[in-house]
């Protein structure tokens, strides 16, 4: 019998049928946990008249479709309105029918807003050509009175002037040839104070011309009318006077005067009808 060999100074050398295979075991794990699945949070009912939307996060944008899968299930549309009450559902109708009248077309709104304008601003020109129109004939209407008293009151001017001056002559001009025509004049053409005064110192100077033969002509200088009316007016008249003396050797006399002369017009007819010596 063998002797077992201790050459290898370690162990005996046990024969093959002895050995024992070693059993190997597995090694061991540690028991995972359950994972919780992801829950959902709470979703809130959308408000009435909004749809409901989800808030975006950095990682995954808003409106992605994986979002509802991460945060959830949506509840239920169909749901949420059977839960409203009655009035809370009229008020979802007539918000949406409120939704759909303001979704009109906006070229049509325009159109008519537009439309509109060029009304309003055709009758604001209608209404400020009108009123430029009336206010030229008006204007005219105005100017052509004003001028017409204007020409009226030029006329009455001139009508005391020329009579104021026709009479001023008649009166100082005298000759033994046309007193005759003097005295008539004045009773024509004088009335009142006027021909009172007349007739008390033309008698005297009409039988002086005729006994000396005098000869005086006056000659107006200047006149100015001071009132002019329909009725009256009143003249200021500046006259030249002289008188030639029958002997040649005697020198010619020249005098100025200034007289006042009120005329009135009496039955459509001009007269003198007062006058005074002013300085």
């Amino acid at each position: 019998m063998a002797e077992p060999d201790h050459r290898s100074g370690g162990r005996p050398v046990t024969p093959a049928s002895q050995a024992r295979t070693p059993v190997r075991s597995a090694p061991l794990r540690r028991r995972r946990r359950p994972t919780k699945p992801d829950v959902a949070p709470p979703v809130e009912a959308p408000p009435l008249d909004t749809a409901p939307t989800l808030p975006a996060t950095p990682e995954q944008p808003a409106g992605d479709p994986t979002t509802s899968e991460r945060t959830g299930p949506v509840a239920d549309p169909d749901e949420l309105v059977s839960s409203l009450s009655y009035r809370e559902r009229r008020q979802r109708r007539l918000a949406a029918t409120s939704g759909g009248a303001d979704a009109a077309p906006v070229t049509k709104v325009s159109a008519l807003r537009a439309r509109s304008d060029r009304s309003i601003l055709a009758w604001v020109a209608t209404g400020l050509a009108v009123i430029v129109i009336v206010g030229c004939l008006v204007a005219s209407a105005v100017f052509a009175i004003a001028l017409g008293r204007i020409d009226h009151q030029r006329d009455l001017r001139a009508e005391y002037s020329s009579f104021a001056q026709q009479m001023t002559v008649t009166m100082t001009s005298l000759n033994p040839g046309n007193v005759d025509a003097a005295m008539k004049t004045m009773s024509d053409k004088t009335s009142g104070t006027a021909q009172q005064r007349l007739n008390e110192s033309m008698g005297q100077a009409v039988s002086l011309i005729r006994d000396q033969k005098l000869d005086v002509q006056s000659t107006v200088i200047s006149d100015a009318v001071t009132k002019a009316d329909a009725d009256e007016g009143t003249v200021i008249v500046v006259y030249g006077w002289q008188m030639k003396p029958t002997d040649p050797k005697e020198q010619t006399i020249v005098q100025t005067f200034r007289w006042r002369v009120d005329i009135t017009r009496i039955n459509g007819e001009l007269k003198m009808t007062d006058f005074e010596w002013v300085t």
